[in-house]
């Protein structure tokens, strides 16, 4: 019996809030409506995630295919990862700070 499949994907470097908005109207979905829905939208965080929601599910796909089971979104979860910083020279002897916070995401789906 095919319990829960877990991908993990590190070092994103996208917005969080942007893609909350979408993981609130994925989650319990099926993965062919997935497919469709962000298929059809255009944005950058879309795109992003139907890349990984793909690659999450042909990665199981064998254990997938054998139980000949439908497969849904349980549960996407977003945990901060790393931060880079560096510095950046500025005029008159001043330095400004860069820093970009990058994170991870945990999928998990369900037959």
């Amino acid at each position: 019996m095919l319990k829960k499949l877990y991908y993990k994907y590190n070092n994103i470097n996208y917005s969080q809030i942007k893609l909350r908005k979408l993981i609130n109207i994925l989650k319990y979905k099926n993965i062919e409506y997935i497919r469709n829905l962000l298929g059809n939208l255009k944005n950058k965080g879309a795109i992003f995630l139907k890349k990984i929601i793909l690659n999450a599910y042909k990665q199981n796909f064998y254990k997938i295919e054998s139980q000949k089971q439908n497969v849904y979104l349980k549960n996407i979860i977003i945990n901060k990862s790393i931060r880079f910083q560096k510095i950046r020279p500025a005029p008159q002897g001043r330095a400004n700070k860069i820093k970009k916070q990058f994170f991870k995401m945990i999928l998990i789906l369900k037959k």
